[in-house]
């Protein structure tokens, strides 16, 4: 699902969904950000925790930020919406997305 900015309305992205039939192209309705609330929300994360903590100096300190971003949004960073599953996981089937799979801290005895 993406918003009716001018990227997804190009031709190369229509050339891109054409070449993947399994990808289907859904667009929010003009001026509803509400239906696309979970990447908007992605982004501003991204923004905050990782973009605008000091100034970046070229293109490709910004995409190894980004990329860091996405590493640890998809294999590090547990997510409500899926039991506190990690997205990977789920993906590849190796949590299931109704049961939370926490990972448990041994505790030793003191004495």
């Amino acid at each position: 699902m993406t918003d009716n900015g001018g990227p997804f309305r190009s031709l190369n992205f229509q050339l891109f969904i054409t070449t993947h039939p399994e990808l289907r192209h859904v667009r929010t309705r003009v001026k509803s950000p509400g239906q696309n609330g979970s990447r908007e929300r992605g982004f501003g994360t991204l923004k905050y925790e990782r973009l605008l903590l000091d100034e970046i100096s070229n293109a490709l300190e910004l995409v190894a930020r980004a990329e860091d971003y996405r590493v640890e949004y998809n294999e590090i960073r547990p997510h409500e919406a899926i039991a506190w599953n990690r997205p990977l996981k789920v993906h590849l089937g190796k949590a299931d997305p109704t049961i939370p799979n926490f990972e448990r801290e041994e505790i030793l005895p003191t004495t």
